[in-house]
């Protein structure tokens, strides 16, 4: 006798919804895009955190370029593309 631990439940139609764009140009913000207010916090949190970096330790460096490089480019994005707030 072989028992049966799954059971094939019978195929369901899938049921047909609304087709929900991905994008939406009028409201959606480009991809990275923050209000200025959060991208100015950002940039000044990571000048903060890397005021004190030890130039000669090439971790240290590494670290704050590449935070420092993505806040900056936060804020460019945030000042390209403006937002009513």
């Amino acid at each position: 006798m072989r028992l049966r631990l799954f059971a094939r439940r019978p195929a369901t139609p899938p049921t047909a919804t609304k087709p929900v764009p991905l994008h939406d140009p009028e409201t959606a913000l480009p991809p990275g895009a923050i209000p200025f207010d959060v991208a100015l916090r950002i940039s000044r949190e990571a000048l903060a955190r890397h005021q004190n970096a030890d130039i000669s330790s090439r971790p240290a460096m590494y670290f704050a370029a590449v935070d420092l490089e993505h806040a900056l480019r936060t804020l460019v994005t945030a000042l390209d593309h403006p937002q009513d707030t």
